[in-house]
């Protein structure tokens, strides 16, 4: 073992050493919930690890990840001389695509700094593939400010033209200094990457739903080699407890894989997603959902949902197959929780009763849902009053009580809305169980 090697070992060993303290969780789940709230950038209707209520779950989850990061000594040794690099390891770490693409050399430096508000932000370097790509950004400010984060990011053309699409982005905060970050941007074009200069605009805000109070603009130029996606058209049925799962298409980039897949529209029940969706290449390496980014993202079909696994395209292999054995599902007819806010009454919800104690404080709304303990996903997304105005929550939180019982907090806006409120359920802790596996090639 060289030196080296020896150092990046002994600094993993230290890392998994780590405790993250309990108010750091707290503190997390609140301020990550606002963070993600105001993340949902453009057009397409994305899912950030079970829409944007659970990016405040990625928030621990990544703060967590810190505490048990698992990479090869090949990944640790291709960024060990990368400047900026070492955050972006602990974000990263239980990515084996993005890990792969830096291993395979299909990472560009870029090393640009901006500073606006108090705040400075350096574009550390990016990854591309066809028609997206992933930013690492530090953060670092000047001094404390609760109330001031990164709202959301544009790219734009040297003449300052939007040209994205759609993205997500997540933050990883240091654990040991409140004033510094590390943070991935993914964002989609909408067409082919511009081999010209682009801008990474940054935007700060003070307040969730509040204007932007400054932007700080990052230009850069890809450099990297343009690489082809592979992509696999399948148009496989299959059925699980009786509810009928299309795999449209596999694409396969640097980046992610994206799978197609369509539920039927005579189907009884609502499928939510997949909780166990993976590639397995028969040799024992298997690449699973994206933890702590975008994992789904909508179509113009409603019936037709991407989502997101971890990318193999560095990866050879003979053999590829997607497997799944757990779907999140609840009947069509049950798929939505009614209350009267005024009443503190839950007017209707699912047959077997998993929400209760619904208790209001002020306009703060809370509500208990009984799950498992892995259970951490968003039950809402937009919601309605008795004359179907269309509602949005101001932020919210999530927390446990104990393995089972998730408290689910939600901030009412505050305008005038006539009871009773119908939530339409995203999530729910419901499943269906099979055994797919479907070969790719």
């Amino acid at each position: 073992m060289t030196e080296e090697e020896r150092k990046l070992k002994k600094w993993k060993e230290e890392i998994e050493k780590r405790e993250v303290p309990d108010d750091r969780l707290e503190n997390a789940i609140q301020m990550g919930y606002e963070r993600a709230k105001a993340k949902q950038m453009k057009t397409k209707r994305l899912f950030i690890r079970r829409s944007a209520w659970s990016m405040a779950i990625a928030a621990i989850l990544m703060l967590a990840f810190i505490t048990s990061i698992r990479v090869s000594l090949a990944f640790a040794s291709a960024v060990a001389s990368i400047p900026g690099m070492s955050g972006i390891v602990d974000l990263i770490q239980d990515n084996k695509g993005l890990q792969l693409a830096i291993e395979n050399d299909h990472y560009q430096k870029v090393g640009v700094t901006g500073e606006a508000d108090g705040m400075k932000v350096t574009l550390e370097g990016i990854i591309t593939d066809e028609a997206s790509l992933v930013a690492f950004n530090t953060i670092e400010f000047s001094s404390k400010r609760t109330n001031a984060f990164l709202s959301g990011y544009r790219l734009l053309d040297k003449e300052g033209e939007e040209i994205s699409e759609a993205g997500g982005f997540n933050t990883n905060w240091n654990l040991e200094d409140d004033l510094k970050a590390t943070n991935s941007v993914e964002i989609e074009f909408k067409g082919p990457i511009p081999t010209e200069e682009m801008i990474l605009e940054v935007e700060i805000s003070e307040e969730v739903d509040e204007d932007k109070i400054g932007t700080i603009s990052l230009p850069f130029t890809i450099n990297l080699q343009p690489v082809k996606q592979e992509k696999y058209v399948l148009n496989q049925t299959v059925v699980v407890e009786g509810q009928s799962i299309t795999i449209k298409s596999i694409t396969i980039g640097p980046i992610k894989t994206a799978v197609e897949v369509e539920f039927a529209e005579d189907n009884t029940m609502q499928i939510f997603g997949f909780e166990d969706l993976r590639i397995a290449d028969g040799k024992g390496d298997v690449w699973s959902s994206i933890k702590n980014g975008v994992y789904a993202s909508g179509t113009d079909d409603p019936n037709v949902t991407i989502y997101y696994l971890q990318s193999n395209f560095f990866k050879e292999t003979e053999k590829l197959s997607l497997k799944f054995n757990k779907l999140m599902a609840l009947d069509k007819e049950e798929a939505e929780l009614i209350v009267d806010t005024e009443k503190e009454e839950i007017i209707k919800q699912p047959k077997d009763g998993k929400f209760s104690n619904l208790k209001m404080h002020g306009p703060y709304m809370e509500i208990e849902l009984k799950g498992r303990e892995e259970y951490h996903h968003n039950p809402f997304s937009t919601f309605y009053d008795a004359d179907g105005k269309e509602l949005h929550s101001m932020s919210g939180s999530f927390s446990k009580n104990g393995n089972e019982v998730a408290i689910i907090g939600l901030d009412l806006p505050n305008e005038k809305y006539k009871n009773p409120l119908r939530f339409p359920l995203h999530a729910y802790p419901s499943y269906i169980k099979g055994n797919v596996e479907i070969n790719i090639k």
